[in-house]
Order: C-alpha cells, then structure tokens, then sequence
C-alpha cells in the first residue's frame, strides 16, 4: 500500500511540475533600430505584444540600435507583435551591451534622472501615439530564424 502512494505522489509532481527541458515561449533573437526624422531614437524603449499577450523589451543606444528581452532572456516568441517605443525628456540612456538591462543598469538609470524632472508626469520626445502598441500602427512579424527578426522603425514627429 506504501508502495501505490509513493507512485501516486510521484506521477502527482510529474504531472503538475510537467518534464521541463524546454523553451515554453520559443525564444528566438530579434534586433533592429529605431529613427525620429532621419536621426537614431537613442534612450528609447521598444516593446513588443505578442498574440497571447507576452511582453518583451528593448533599449535603444547612441546608434538607436536595440535588442529585444523576453522575462529577462534574450529574444521574443514567435509570431506578430504589436509594437510600442516610448521616449521621455530628462531621461539618461544607459549603455546595454548585451541586450539585458540589469539591476545595476536600472539603478544608474534612477540615479541619472533623479531630481530631473519638476513635474511628476513625464514629457514625451516623441508623439505619444507611439508608445501605445494598440495605436502606433507598429508590428512585428518574428520568424523562428533570427537573422530575419530586424526591425527598423522610422518614427516622423509630423
């Protein structure tokens, strides 16, 4: 009898815990730039919706280059994505060279902009319809080959 609950117990964390080993969101790289006007958008944020709702993130440098990050991995999941970039006034850009904003990232971006801005809204600097991916008119098809996942996005303030 022992015997039959041990086994129980066993299939039971099987069942729930599942067997692993695998990328349930099917990561893959994607990469791209983004311009205002004809210049690089640099200090910016790219993000990315997917069809079931996934969230994914990019930062832009000084050339308005991006990698984008899924749940703190490198990549999006598969399929179309409506895209959102945002750019604030007073904010700092931070050097992200491998494609993650880290902690410490996060906490030099808070230390730059603390005390820069006197009203606590944020000014955009650029036109907010870009940054709701609802409404930008943005979107990404990512394929499963990476080297097709580059996305160049020429914002224009008028």
């Amino acid at each position: 009898m022992l015997c039959f609950w041990r086994f129980c117990s066993v299939a039971m964390c099987v069942l729930i815990c599942g067997c692993g080993g695998g990328d349930s969101l099917g990561l893959v790289g994607a990469t791209g730039s983004v311009t205002i006007d004809g210049n690089p958008l640099v200090g910016a944020t790219v993000t990315m919706r997917g069809s079931k709702g996934e969230l994914s993130n990019g930062f832009t440098d000084s050339e308005g280059k991006f990698k984008m990050t899924t749940g703190g991995r490198i990549g999006v999941p598969v399929g179309t994505a409506k895209v959102g970039i945002t750019k604030y006034a007073d904010s700092v850009p931070v050097e992200v060279n491998s494609g993650e904003l880290k902690a410490e990232d996060m906490q030099k971006m808070q230390i730059a902009n603390k005390g820069k801005s006197k009203d606590s809204t944020p000014k955009s600097e650029i036109p907010e319809k870009y940054g709701n991916p609802d409404k930008s008119g943005l979107t990404a098809v990512i394929e499963a080959s990476a080297s097709k996942n580059v996305f160049e996005f020429p914002l224009v303030t008028k």
